[in-house]
């Protein structure tokens, strides 16, 4: 699995979304449904290496979480990001669809990235984690 599948699985987990390609897309934002979360890879750091392990010990990939709400809702979509925010807050030492994250940290407090041609107020964070190379 990759990162943006295995953080997907959370937020459905955790009740924050449905079913992924429903209302949680994974580095895509489609026009429709209006509601929904999106998961975004994007930058990181550098993988670690060491404890005479070949290779990638641990590897360091950024995200980026986006919700996007109805028109001219500017409320619901910042309160679910807010609490997307906090639950990734949370996970430390947690395994995540087989995978181990020692760590999943928000790099700023959510913000608004756009309204769109619709009227749409898109929220979002980047984060970036530490974890076990993806089972």
């Amino acid at each position: 699995m990759s990162i943006t599948t295995e953080l997907a699985a959370l937020l459905i987990a955790e009740g924050f979304a449905t079913a992924r390609g429903t209302d949680v897309f994974t580095n895509m934002m489609p026009e429709t449904p209006d509601t929904c979360v999106m998961v975004f890879r994007s930058g990181g750091l550098s993988p670690q290496g060491g404890f005479s392990v070949d290779g990638i010990f641990h590897e360091r990939p950024g995200v980026q979480v986006r919700v996007r709400g109805g028109a001219f809702d500017d409320d619901t979509p910042e309160t679910a990001i807010d609490a997307i925010f906090n639950l990734f807050m949370k996970q430390f030492g947690e395994t995540l669809s087989g995978t181990k994250y020692l760590s999943l940290i928000p790099s700023q407090p959510p913000f608004v990235l756009e309204r769109d041609k619709r009227n749409r107020t898109v929220w979002a964070f980047n984060a970036t984690s530490e974890k076990e190379l993806s089972a």
